[in-house]
């Protein structure tokens, strides 16, 4: 549900559990060797450098990847719930008024011209949007996400809440994404996360305008039903590459406001007037024009962003992709966003607004390191 902003989260720096490389953009790159404690010198090979990026493993190996594969029964996707962003807990949290309510992301509303709908059986769908699934504590819960191009065709694009926790400070557990995923059915596969990419910001301090997140995945699988002992059993059935599969969505940075976007998702949750228009169990999409103009949001440490109009997501389109240029023919179209917030601006029952990161250098350095890890 959308939440009255109460809290301001200010001067609070936690280190993310892990962190890569720190290059500052125009800068010349360091020698090749270089001295650290003591004296010692040491090869750029052998050291990581910090540039922003933290990086966490989720299920590397084959016996992990077989584990949460195994975890994923068809009665547990059922009983996952959608999935509410949480603030990071501060000891140094201050109290702040404002009208402004900001919830979890949803879906969009049928109330303009420049609204639309589909589901994942209609055409002008892209195939590449799904759900994610994941745990945190004993409780399952799902996301929006997407495929992304890379060049191991492994990439998937989601939120950053959808696959860290930051009430816990750690990844989420058990992450797979479901492409074409359409009313409880994961005909095109299953695909187990390998390893998270996300900003260090996001992870070490809670920042939404750091809310993305990109994560590399295993081959997939699909469930193939068979009865022994006059129980219903499920055997896995290799399902390929990612990409191979449903195709990806190109990625794209650093382009100017006030494009045509499209924004897809399973929105679900119900509406601040408690409505809910939405099962979540289908995509749903809007079409509007993306804003600069942005209401700051201290508890979720939002300065920046992009807002869009006339969309009223709801709890479930968390991590559902912004794409321009899309072509329905072709299924194909740029990632240039994902629905990380919602806002009810004029104060009324329904959600009028969506909001993502701006994607900049910092989102395109996040998502290059993640094309460059292969998992197959």
């Amino acid at each position: 549900m959308a939440r009255h902003l109460a809290l301001s989260i200010g001067g609070v720096v936690a280190a993310a559990s892990v962190v890569a490389m720190l290059v500052n953009p125009g800068t010349a790159a360091p020698a090749s060797m270089r001295p650290v404690s003591g004296g010692t010198s040491i090869s750029l090979k052998d050291i990581s450098l910090r540039d922003g990026v933290s990086s966490f493993a989720l299920a590397p190996s084959a016996a992990d990847m077989q584990r949460v594969a195994s975890y994923w029964s068809p009665e547990r996707l059922k009983q996952a719930s959608i999935y509410e962003p949480s603030t990071k807990p501060s000891p140094t949290a201050k109290t702040s008024t404002s009208a402004l309510e900001v919830g979890p992301a949803l879906s969009a509303r049928p109330t303009t011209a420049s609204a639309a709908h589909g589901s994942a059986k209609d055409p002008s769908v892209p195939p590449m949007v799904g759900k994610v699934f994941f745990k945190v504590g004993d409780k399952e819960y799902w996301c929006s996400a997407s495929a992304v191009h890379s060049p191991y065709k492994n990439l998937v694009a989601t939120a950053g809440h959808c696959a860290f926790s930051l009430p816990q400070d750690k990844p989420v557990e058990d992450w797979i994404f479901i492409p074409s995923y359409h009313e409880g059915k994961a005909d095109a596969g299953i695909y187990v996360g390998h390893t998270l990419y996300m900003h260090e910001d996001f992870a070490g301090q809670g920042d939404f305008d750091r809310d993305y997140a990109f994560v590399t995945v295993h081959r997939g699988f699909t469930w193939q039903p068979y009865t022994a002992g006059g129980k219903v059993q499920y055997r896995s059935v290799d399902a390929g590459l990612l990409e191979d599969k449903v195709g990806a969505f190109l990625f794209s940075s650093n382009k100017p406001i006030g494009r045509g976007v499209f924004a897809f998702g399973y929105p679900a949750g119900a509406q601040p007037d408690g409505s809910r228009p939405y099962s979540g169990q289908t995509v749903k999409m809007c079409y509007g024009v993306t804003e600069k103009r942005f209401a700051a949001a201290p508890t979720w440490q939002v300065e920046h962003g992009v807002r869009l109009p006339d969309c009223a997501f709801t709890s479930g389109a968390s991590g559902g992709p912004w794409v321009i240029g899309y072509n329905s023919a072709k299924k194909t179209g740029y990632l240039n966003g994902i629905t990380s917030l919602t806002w009810n601006l004029n104060g009324g029952g329904r959600v009028d607004a969506i909001s993502s990161p701006y994607f900049n250098t910092l989102t395109q350095r996040v998502y290059q390191r993640a094309t460059r890890q292969s998992t197959s």
